[in-house]
């Protein structure tokens, strides 16, 4: 495979192995299956590099066109999103597991709470198998995007780089949101659990339209763009809510 004669993430011109400005490979490649699988994911989960609020601030800011300079070549100051994931996901687990204890131990001597108990067990079935979860949701939301979005004829593994740019953010708004329920527990406060309910799934859709018109809307028109978006939403909610129940049901008759 020859080198290209200029820097995919800098555009610097280069001649040997490594830029000599920014110092990424030279040759960097488009994203296979292969490699996705072999550097992306399982160098991601098990190490640990730079670029944690870099990446974090693109994926907020500019999920979509960060994923596709990612994909293009730019990604040396990229920390790995789904590594990164993985731990914004601990994270809210151990948040979400605070909240249900305050709530069983504040609450719950009123009446108790069965809902809180089943959400316990998803929790702690979720905080085991973390890592498997992932790896079964990502490849479903990112077939759905594959199918819905793909003018610009990205494969498949470059997709999963683009969901997960958007899942990243995602997640750090849900961490947001989640935090706002403990007013409930400070009277003068209670006014943030109603915040926190409007919280995320608002200002998750905003994102989400943002993140893909960033990533896909320059190979659409308007209405093609939205026709699209609107189908994937949809089945996205249909997903998470079929996963829940499954899960649920499978925990609580287990």
């Amino acid at each position: 495979m020859s080198r290209p004669s200029a820097c995919l993430n800098c555009e610097s011109p280069v001649s040997g192995k490594f830029c000599p400005d920014c110092g990424q490979k030279t040759d960097t490649h488009r994203i296979t299956f292969k490699h996705f699988v072999m550097h992306d994911i399982l160098h991601g989960v098990w190490h640990f590099e730079k670029g944690i609020l870099f990446t974090l601030k693109e994926a907020m800011f500019r999920p979509g066109q960060a994923a596709v300079d990612y994909i293009n070549g730019k990604r040396i100051r990229y920390y790995n999103v789904f590594y990164l994931m993985l731990l914004l996901i601990g994270l809210g687990i151990f948040i979400d597991h605070q909240y249900i204890t305050a709530k069983l131990k504040y609450v719950s001597y009123i009446e108790p709470d069965i809902e809180s108990a089943e959400d316990s067990m998803v929790l702690e079935f979720i905080s085991k198998y973390v890592k498997f979860i992932v790896l079964l949701a990502l490849p479903l939301f990112s077939f759905t995007t594959y199918i819905l979005f793909n003018k610009r004829k990205f494969n498949y593994s470059e997709h999963v780089i683009i969901f997960g740019m958007l899942y990243l953010g995602t997640i750090v708004i849900t961490l947001i949101g989640n935090l706002f329920y403990f007013g409930e527990f400070v009277e003068s406060l209670s006014f943030l659990f109603d915040v926190g309910f409007y919280f995320s799934p608002t200002v998750g859709l905003i994102y989400l339209i943002n993140g893909f018109y960033g990533a896909f809307g320059k190979d659409y028109t308007f209405v093609q763009f939205c026709l699209r978006l609107l189908v994937f939403i949809v089945l996205i909610f249909v997903y998470m809510r079929l996963m829940a129940l499954v899960l649920k049901l499978f925990l609580v008759h287990s």
